[in-house]
């Protein structure tokens, strides 16, 4: 009976295939989170529209001056809201080109052990062929020898 093929490297294959899904992961996150911020800093333009509209029809209607100075304080927060929210984009997108880097190594090596592995297959099958080849022959030698010794 012939044995099954067993890759000798298929732990280092497995925790390669792992750490390339770890690091896609860990990229799709930051990805996740450079949308949530770009997300948040458009809402923060929006506040920041809708606060200008508020302080004009304020103005109009003869608000409070003490009131009114509160906009521009409301507004100055926002925009410093904006800019954190944009330098956060900004180190998360350096982190997901180094993300970048990584998976690509990580594909890299898992494709060698890959190669390896079709390799060693293909040499298991060539073996494995010819050693099958060789027993059907035994088994036509003795075949032969028996029909020969039965005349």
């Amino acid at each position: 009976m012939a044995k099954k093929y067993k890759f000798k490297l298929q732990g280092l294959m497995k925790l390669r295939e792992f750490k390339e899904k770890r690091v896609k992961l860990e990229l799709g996150e930051i990805v996740s989170e450079i949308q949530k911020n770009k997300e948040e800093i458009y809402t923060l333009g929006q506040q920041i529209e809708e606060a200008y509209t508020s302080y004009n029809e304020s103005s109009k209607t003869g608000v409070d001056g003490k009131f009114l100075q509160f906009y521009p304080y409301y507004i100055q927060g926002k925009r410093e809201d904006i800019k954190n929210k944009e330098n956060l984009i900004y180190s998360l997108e350096r982190r997901m080109e180094e993300k970048r880097i990584e998976l690509s190594q990580a594909r890299g090596d898992v494709k060698v052990v890959e190669k390896l592995k079709d390799k060693d297959f293909q040499e298991w099958k060539k073996h494995t062929t010819k050693k099958n080849q060789e027993d059907i022959d035994d088994l036509m030698s003795i075949r032969r020898n028996n029909s020969k010794r039965a005349e």
